[in-house]
């Protein structure tokens, strides 16, 4: 009341319900609900933002299939859209994810043809989710070396600021889409269905959209932005599983240990640098190994070669995801543990049986991880993705370089080439890059 400033409850029981933490409507809950189907999502947001639980008559009438007909049929798209997209923004997305579930509007909220047996994948994109998210929440409680804020100024290079997930809400609220829709696309995949969903002809190029496509865009309406971001978090997240599964994390062991280390400098105020000079440099960069400063062109250490080829495979993950590669970390993480939890492990060695608790299983797979990022930082590769070419197109061809390229796939090879050296020889100078180019295609001099 804005005469006597006081709150008034004309329900006489708003103050009840606000100290148990209680939703509920002031009329009958199925009446209400029925009037305004969005009102059964805006009831799940306000759950997980406040915390608070369903009233079980709100909770009866929301499983009500009148109110999940009426939700599907009466509310456009992009509302039901949008009060997603909130949920995933809340404090707590899990117990709006699980709320959506068990209420039963997971198929209604997001809908997808997938031939009548592929909404389990809800399930375990709710294990995913909750895996991810309650692991982010012990990252805030024990800080990974690769999350230090102090670590994570120092590591970034050409020009690029990093956030942490923690202090990035956007990139979180994709990683979010990202982990609880992966089983979906993982489980268009295994069918064989190479992500394409079914499409009448009236879509047109509709048709070849894939199923994250397909809903976040199509059916919930989000920005074509969002849903690419989502689609490259859970490719790198494969990706960087591939590349564990291949013994990557063997070698940025051996990366940390060697202390390998390729650190970039910003002399962006520095009146004296030239970067029009021919023998600039790809950008300030000093290589470290052993304790010792090495030139990246005439290292033979096979130590150091083995590092570089590490760095290159992990460089072509990054220049696809780019700053959301944090994002795919965790998100490959989280399956790891997921994909742990509820197994049992065991190991014969020489007829004895060694049995390995889940719970030291869980720290070897966050340990991997962990250093294998922090391996990543370590080689300079945050960043990697905003690296500009030393030679462009142009000067590509120049008497100098290469002045016979032919037209054709080739000249993209050679530019490819550039990068890739630029990568494995990380503060090369223009002047070694052109010798290197020129005795690779000798037939273009």
């Amino acid at each position: 009341n804005i005469n006597t400033g006081e709150i008034e409850d004309l329900t006489t029981r708003g103050f009840d319900d606000l100290k148990r933490g209680i939703i509920a409507t002031p009329l009958p809950a199925l009446t209400t609900l029925l009037d305004d189907p969005l009102r059964v999502l805006r009831s799940v947001r306000f759950a997980a933002r406040l915390r608070f639980t369903m009233d079980e008559s709100l909770k009866s009438a929301a499983m009500d299939e009148r109110v999940r007909i009426a939700l599907g049929q009466k509310v456009a798209r992009e509302r039901v859209g949008s009060e997603v997209d909130l949920m995933l923004r809340s404090q707590d997305p899990v117990g709006a994810m699980r709320l959506l579930m068990n209420l039963n509007l997971a198929s209604t909220v997001f809908p997808i043809d997938d031939g009548g047996g592929g909404y389990g994948v809800f399930d375990d994109g709710l294990h995913v989710l909750s895996t991810t998210h309650n692991h982010l929440c012990d990252c805030k409680v024990n800080i990974p070396i690769w999350c230090e804020k102090k670590r994570v100024t120092a590591s970034s290079t050409y020009g690029v600021n990093e956030l942490t997930l923690v202090n990035d809400d956007e990139s979180r609220r994709r990683l979010w889409y990202a982990s609880f829709l992966k089983p979906l696309r993982d489980h268009y995949q295994q069918a064989g269905q190479v992500e394409q969903v079914k499409a009448s002809r009236r879509q047109g190029k509709k048709a070849s959209r894939s199923v994250i496509m397909k809903l976040m865009v199509d059916e919930l309406k989000r920005p074509l932005r969002d849903a690419e971001a989502v689609e490259s978090i859970m490719k790198a997240a494969d990706d960087f599983t591939n590349l564990l599964n291949a013994g990557c994390d063997l070698s940025a062991m051996t990366c940390l240990l060697g202390d390998i280390r390729v650190v970039y400098h910003d002399n962006d105020d520095d009146d004296d640098h030239d970067e029009s000079s021919s023998s600039s440099s790809s950008s300030d960069i000093t290589c470290y190994m052993g304790g010792r400063i090495i030139d990246s062109e005439t290292e033979d250490d096979p130590l150091w070669h083995h590092a570089m080829e590490l760095r290159l495979l992990v460089s072509k993950v990054l220049e696809r995801v780019g700053p959301l590669w944090r994002a795919a970390m965790i998100l490959s993480l989280s399956e790891q543990l997921a994909t742990l939890e509820n197994e049992q492990f065991s190991y014969t060695i020489e007829g004895d049986v060694f049995e390995e608790s889940q719970g030291e299983m869980r720290e070897g797979i966050i340990q991997k991880y962990d250093s294998f990022a922090a391996a990543l930082m370590q080689l300079g590769l945050v960043g990697i993705w905003s690296q500009a070419p030393l030679i462009d197109g142009r000067e590509m061809t120049s008497e100098h370089i290469l002045p016979n390229i032919p037209k054709g796939p080739v000249f993209r090879e050679i530019m490819d080439e550039q990068v890739n050296w630029m990568t494995t020889h990380p503060g090369t100078t223009k002047d070694g890059l052109i010798v290197h180019l020129r005795e690779v295609f000798r037939e273009y001099v």
